[in-house]
């Protein structure tokens, strides 16, 4: 019977292990689905802020991490957006903003779903210990 209760704690304490591996896994998806939505809220709020440039105001364009050149707008009605694949399309101030709010909207849908995943598994893990801990204080 020892030798059962051993096998069953041996079992279940690999699957706790593997759940616990998943949960790591689900809140690195999580921290960068959260990052990415961090970015998109940026760009909304760098868009609010465009549409109160006047044409011909100097602005600084960064062209790498802490390096910038000073510009002036020339159009501030149309921007130039990457809509994937390196396809680059004209777009006003508003349209790019609704691409982006609905890019948020989509981060969003996927940050819940990560969110109850994780939730799901850590309830699991933690249901998988609590009967491990039973186990091994009975053997």
């Amino acid at each position: 019977m020892a030798e059962d209760n051993e096998k069953r704690a041996q079992e279940m304490y690999m699957q706790f292990q593997a759940m616990d591996q998943h949960i790591k896994q689900l809140q690195k998806q999580l921290e960068a689905v959260t990052g990415q939505l961090m970015e998109l809220d940026a760009s909304s709020y760098s868009l609010d802020e465009f549409r109160k440039i006047s044409p011909e105001k100097e602005i600084l364009v960064p062209l790498s991490s802490g390096i910038f050149a000073k510009a002036s707008i020339k159009d501030a009605s149309e921007l130039l957006v990457n809509v994937g694949a390196n396809v680059v399309v004209q777009k006003n101030v508003d349209s790019a903003k609704r691409l982006i709010q609905s890019q948020i909207e989509e981060i969003k849908k996927i940050q819940k779903q990560l969110v109850g995943e994780l939730e799901k598994m850590m309830g699991h893990a933690a249901q998988i210990e609590m009967q491990l801990q039973s186990l091994v204080s009975k053997g």
